[in-house]
C-alpha cells in the first residue's frame, strides 16, 4: 500500500488482511452468549399504576369501601383472577405468578390515592410483557368502570350485611311471637317492638294523653264556671269547649258529659300504655324483646349504609395512570445473544489484530 494512504485506509487494509482472527472470537462469542443466557435470570415485566378515587358526594360511611386498600383487595377476588386467566387465554394459568404490592399515598374522606405495582417474570420477555398487560387491562376495566368489580364488590358486601341483619331480625321476631303465644301475651308485637319509632301507636300515646289531659282541664274549668253562671253565659262556655252551639238549658249537662268522656279516654290511653309497656312483661320475654329491638335498629342502619354506599358509588370517579418498566433477562433473548456475539467478535478480534500487527513490527525491527 502507498505510504500516502490515510490512516483509515491502512486500518481497513490491516483488518482485511487479518480478518481470519475474528473467526475464533466469533465462536467464543457464541459460547459466551449461551453461557450468559443460562445465568441471566428471567425477564421481569413491571407496571406501576397511579390510582386515585374521588367521591364527589360523600355520604356517611359511604366511601369506606372505595379506598385504595379495597382496590388492592379486589385483585385477590376469584372473579378478578378468572378474568385475568380469560384475558391470557389459559383457564389453568397460575395467577400466583403475579407479584402485587400496594403503596398508599393518602386516604381521607372522599379521596384515596396510592401506587399499585404488578410484576411478572418469565424466561421469555414477550410472554412476560403480554401477561403483565393482560393483568393491567383487566384491573383498569374493573377499577374505573361504573359496573366494575371495584364498585360491585363494595355494594355486594353492604347488601350482604343488610340482608343478613334482616334475616336475623325476622328469625328473632318469629321466636318472640312463639314466646308471646306461650305466655298468653296479646299485645301487638309490631307495636311493642317499634315502641319508640315515630308514627307507631306506643310512640303516639304519650302525646295523645297530654292532649286529652289539657282538654279535660279546659272542660272541668268550663263546667265549674257554667254551674254558677247565667244560662246564656253557660251556653257560651259550653260552645267554646264543645265547638258547637248548645242550648242554655243543656250547657251544664253537655259539659258534664264532655268531662266524663275525656276522663274515660285518658283512662283507656293509660291502660293501653300499661298493657304495652315493658313493665308488664316478665324477664324472659323482655330479654327476647330487647334483642329483637336491637336487631331492628341494626337492620335499619344496615340498609341506611347500603343506600349511602349506592349514592357514593354513583358519584365516585376512579382514574389509573400506568407506567411500564422492564428488567433482567436481556442476555437470554435472541437480541441479547446476538449483541454478546458481536461484542466479543469485534472487540477481541480487533485487539488480536492490532496486537499481532504490533508484534510483527517488533520482530521486523529486531531483525533489522
Amino acid at each position: 500500500m502507498s505510504r500516502r494512504a490515510s490512516g483509515l485506509e491502512r486500518d481497513l487494509d490491516l483488518v482485511r488482511r487479518r480478518a481470519w482472527l475474528f473467526v475464533p472470537f466469533f465462536l467464543l462469542g457464541i459460547l459466551l452468549s449461551f453461557a450468559l443466557g443460562s445465568v441471566a435470570g428471567q425477564a421481569n415485566a413491571v407496571a406501576s399504576l397511579q390510582l386515585e378515587t374521588v367521591v364527589h358526594e360523600v355520604f356517611i360511611g359511604g366511601d369506606r369501601g372505595l379506598r385504595i386498600f379495597e382496590a388492592d383487595a379486589m385483585t385477590a377476588e376469584p372473579e378478578f383472577k378468572q378474568k385475568v386467566r380469560a384475558r391470557i387465554g389459559d383457564e389453568n394459568f397460575d395467577y400466583a405468578r403475579f407479584s402485587i404490592s400496594l403503596n398508599p399515598h393518602s386516604v381521607a374522606d372522599g379521596v384515596a390515592r396510592g401506587t399499585l405495582t404488578v410484576s411478572f417474570k418469565d424466561d421469555d420477555r414477550a410472554t412476560a410483557e403480554r401477561y403483565r398487560q393482560a393483568w393491567v387491562d383487566v384491573f383498569i376495566e374493573e377499577y374505573t368502570g361504573p359496573e366494575g368489580l371495584f364498585r360491585r364488590r363494595f355494594l355486594d358486601k353492604r347488601e350482604a350485611v343488610a340482608l343478613a341483619l334482616e334475616n336475623e331480625y325476622q328469625e328473632a321476631l318469629k321466636q318472640l311471637e312463639d314466646l308471646a303465644r306461650s305466655k298468653g301475651i296479646t299485645a301487638p308485637l309490631d307495636q311493642v317492638v317499634l315502641h319508640k319509632r315515630e308514627g307507631t301507636l306506643l310512640a303516639e300515646l304519650p302525646g295523645q294523653e297530654a292532649e286529652l289531659v289539657a282538654s279535660l282541664a279546659e272542660a272541668r274549668a268550663a263546667l265549674s264556671a257554667a254551674r254558677s253562671a247565667a244560662p246564656d253565659v253557660a251556653a257560651a262556655l259550653a260552645a267554646s269547649v264543645l265547638g258547637t252551639s248548645v242550648p242554655p238549658a243543656q250547657a251544664v249537662e253537655s259539659l258534664t258529659a264532655r268531662v266524663a268522656v275525656l276522663e274515660g279516654a285518658i283512662a283507656e290511653v293509660r291502660k293501653t300504655q300499661t298493657q304495652y309497656s315493658d313493665a308488664s312483661f316478665d324477664a324472659e320475654f323482655l330479654q327476647a324483646l330487647d334483642y329483637v329491638r336491637a336487631l331492628d335498629q341494626l337492620k335499619v342502619e344496615g340498609f341506611g349504609r347500603l343506600a349511602n354506599a349506592r349514592g357514593s358509588v354513583t358519584s365516585a370517579e376512579s382514574t389509573a395512570e400506568v407506567s411500564y418498566s422492564f428488567s433482567g433477562g436481556a442476555a437470554g433473548t435472541l437480541m441479547g445473544r446476538v449483541a454478546v456475539v458481536l461484542a466479543v467478535t469485534i472487540v477481541f478480534g480487533l485487539i488480536a489484530i492490532y496486537t499481532l500487527e504490533w508484534l510483527s513490527q517488533v520482530r521486523r525491527g529486531t531483525a533489522d
